[in-house]
């Protein structure tokens, strides 16, 4: 899918396949023509917001958003990039898998490493309804009718904070996490073609792991009112700190951020 939006949007245009080929040029199964028009009559219903149940997948979408949304990755679709993104159609209802999150933990937002963000804060605590960086909701309607529905952004808070609660605050993580650092360490010091050194690769664990920790108590703090959920009118007294993480040792691509 490219920059350019050709369907990777995921708007509507017409009846036509020819007006997606970000989407069918690059299909990965041969889709036959029914296959074809399912999308876009998917696509038709998603644009007009109706009959969303029986065109999309609902919950998985809801419970991909809530993950991606989590780990703030700009490389995608909540990007202005539209890449990274598997749309998948069965039986007439589409649905979302995730794919490529190298850049993940808000290591692809413009200005890192050009003076723009010099800490992790307002990056961490991002408004999970606000997720969208460099561009609008109606120009990302796959995720639009989430916030515009009282009932489908009930559903996503539900889900953040089944994540918050299960796997943060209950201590999976730290368990996980320390428990993958611990297998990987000693492949990452024996290796003589790592891209990092193992100093390196300890300094970005434990930004990482300070950056997954906080920004699930950003999160909490969202989702019970103590910070508001759009980024917009938070305040910086009550986000959660975090200039001592720098983004930039869990591998930001400056490259490519102008």
């Amino acid at each position: 899918m490219t920059a350019d939006p050709h369907g990777s949007d995921l708007i509507y245009k017409d009846d036509a396949p020819e007006s997606y080929p970000d989407i069918f040029d690059y299909a990965e199964t041969d889709a036959a023509e029914q296959d074809s028009q399912a999308v876009i009559t998917a696509l038709k219903n998603l644009s007009k917001e109706t009959d969303l149940d029986t065109f999309l997948d609902t919950k998985g979408i809801i419970r991909f958003f809530a993950a991606h949304n989590f780990v703030l990755n700009y490389d995608s679709y909540t990007g202005a990039m539209l890449h990274n993104l598997v749309l998948y159609e069965n039986d007439g209802r589409l649905s979302l898998i995730p794919w490529d999150y190298n850049l993940a933990f808000g290591t692809f937002v413009p200005g890192i490493g050009k003076g723009v963000l010099t800490d992790a804060t307002d990056i961490l605590n991002q408004g999970i309804d606000s997720p969208l960086i460099g561009t609008t909701e109606n120009s990302r309607p796959m995720w639009k009718w989430i916030v515009s529905d009282d009932r489908y952004l009930q559903e996503y808070h539900d889900t953040l904070d089944a994540l918050i609660t299960e796997y943060f605050e209950s201590g999976r993580f730290d368990r996980k996490f320390d428990k993958l650092y611990e297998l990987l360490l000693p492949y990452v010091e024996k290796d003589p073609t790592a891209f990092y050194t193992a100093d390196e690769y300890k300094t970005a664990c434990e930004d990482l792991k300070n950056f997954c920790e906080r920004r699930a108590e950003s999160i909490r703090l969202q989702l019970d009112g103590k910070l508001a959920s759009c980024s917009k009118e938070q305040s910086d007294r009550d986000k959660v700190g975090a200039s001592d993480i720098n983004v930039m040792d869990i591998g930001a691509f400056v490259d490519i951020l102008e």
